[in-house]
């Protein structure tokens, strides 16, 4: 399967993020994979990551779609400067309780923020 967004895979109209290619024999109608598809390609992905560096600190796997979610959200927050608005629209979440979960570094960026001081 392919993760492809071209103009024969999909319609104007579809909002969908993870496709596969027409020339799939069971594609669904819509083009959309499944997702036990797409969590198998993010554990590949992040198998083929680790392969790539050596050093176990820099290791993913298991590579997961919400984690995916989590750094977006993240990376949003330190380039809005935690703008409320944009984090709500972005991540659909309306709850101040649910941004601040996607929102919390990681813990080795968040050793490092004591390391700054």
């Amino acid at each position: 399967m392919w993760i492809r967004n071209a103009p024969a895979d999909v319609g104007a109209t579809s909002a969908a993020l993870f496709l596969s290619a027409v020339s799939i024999g069971s594609r669904r109608p819509d083009g959309r994979l499944s997702p036990r598809s797409i969590n198998l390609i993010c554990e590949q992905v992040g198998r083929w990551h680790d392969a790539e560096h050596g050093d176990p600190a820099r290791h993913i796997s298991p590579l997961r779609p919400h984690d995916l979610r989590h750094s977006f959200a993240f990376a949003l927050a330190e380039a809005t400067g935690s703008d409320a608005y944009e984090l709500e629209r972005r991540l659909g979440h309306q709850s101040q309780r649910h941004i601040s979960r996607y929102t919390n570094p990681p813990e080795d960026i968040a050793a490092g923020y004591i390391e700054q001081m």
